[in-house]
């Protein structure tokens, strides 16, 4: 291996003179000045999800929030049993996190509305609410409801300004929306 020693006339020390200093923080400057302000500001998200955790679901809520026209303007939090998890008394302990959450996203995201998706056939919503939701779809379906009004309510509570939507996904991804 051969060593290079530097001196005065070797070039290799050029750009660290005074003048090359100033030169790449005149450049940097300019970069900074000229680069476009998507670039700079971060203007929040539309929209935050909260799902669950089945990897049967991924691709569909990701189809979902595409076709609601908010692809890469989401951010989203999952959790087994996402909304149901932030209030069923099984999954009291994770609520805290949930919260802290929702306030971080929306103090430096500037998100506007939570989407709050459960779906059938859940082990989480089964955990929480009892085996019956596997076999009664009636029963499913109230409980499900029950949990995603309560979600809402307990999403208003903590941030008043946002818009909560919420919906049932059937397994064919399809949504049912829930008032």
């Amino acid at each position: 291996m051969r060593t290079h020693i530097h001196h005065g006339g070797c070039g290799c020390l050029q750009a660290l003179s005074r003048r090359g200093l100033f030169g790449l923080g005149l450049g940097a400057a300019v970069a900074a000045a000229t680069a476009p302000a998507h670039a700079v500001e971060d203007k929040g998200y539309e929209a935050m999800l909260m799902k669950c955790i089945d990897p049967r679901f991924t691709t569909n809520t990701w189809a979902y929030m595409a076709g609601r026209g908010w692809q890469n303007a989401y951010s989203q939090f999952n959790i087994a049993g996402g909304p149901i998890a932030a209030v069923a008394p099984a999954f009291q302990e994770w609520r805290a996190t949930w919260e802290a959450n929702l306030n971080v996203s929306v103090q430096l995201h500037n998100v506007k509305r939570v989407i709050g998706i459960v779906h059938r056939d859940c082990g989480a919503a089964a955990v929480a609410y009892g085996d019956r939701l596997k076999t009664d779809r009636a029963f499913e379906t109230q409980m499900l409801t029950q949990a995603l009004r309560a979600f809402r309510d307990q999403t208003k509570k903590a941030q008043p300004q946002v818009i909560v939507e919420l919906g049932i996904m059937d397994l064919s991804g399809a949504v049912e929306p829930v008032t």
